[in-house]
């Protein structure tokens, strides 16, 4: 791929983060084992649709990981799962 292309394609994506804490250790379907408690990033990226009278972004892909952790493992995550955890983890 010319390298004129993957800017172009680099200038309609993009990332948004989010930190998020999970008070009680949890499991996602990418990874076996339970992960535990703590500090999370969210990442969602997200590719802009060409094409139509308004700029839509449709979601790319979602990843969940470690907060603060130097090399940290970002595993596949679901919307879905997503909020599953958040409502799991906002139970007494």
């Amino acid at each position: 791929m010319p390298p004129a292309l993957r800017a172009v394609m680099a200038m309609d994506t993009r990332r948004t983060t989010e930190l998020i804490e999970l008070r009680r250790p949890f499991v996602v379907k990418s990874r076996r084992g339970t992960l535990p408690s703590g500090h999370y990033v969210i990442e969602v990226h997200e590719e802009r649709l060409e094409g139509l009278s308004y700029p839509p972004w449709r979601r790319s892909g979602m990843t969940i990981g470690l907060a603060g952790a130097e090399a940290r493992e970002k595993l596949s995550l679901t919307p879905g799962e997503l909020a599953d955890l958040l409502s799991a983890d906002a139970e007494p």
